[in-house]
């Protein structure tokens, strides 16, 4: 994922787990034990095509207690809005392509 490359040729990425309010930061992986909570997607001076963020809903909770994933002035899916996570157990990859599209879903 995302920006920084390893020795071995692996992305490095940070795992978080997260149950409340959250600032996401690049390359963060984020195991999200509860839900009904905002993650804040990184501001777009610091970052680059490619960077990546991916939430997880670990405990299958977004389906009765949203996950939202707020744009901080960016689009998410080419669209002003912020992403509401609200399926049990999803897995949500951001890649960011930059300011005219900002970030889009890889899965």
């Amino acid at each position: 994922m995302g920006r920084y490359i390893t020795t071995t040729g692996t992305a490095q990425n940070v795992t978080r787990t997260v149950g409340s309010a959250y600032s996401a930061v690049v390359n963060d992986r984020i195991i999200c034990t509860t839900g009904g909570f905002t993650i804040t997607l990184p501001a777009t001076g610091g970052l680059i095509e490619n960077d990546t963020i991916q939430v997880i809903d670990a405990t299958g909770v977004a389906g009765s207690s949203n996950i939202t994933l707020a744009r901080n002035g960016s689009k998410i899916q080419n669209l002003a809005e912020d992403l509401i996570i609200n399926v049990n157990n999803a897995c949500v990859t951001l890649v960011w392509t930059g300011a005219t599209y900002g970030w889009l879903i890889t899965r």
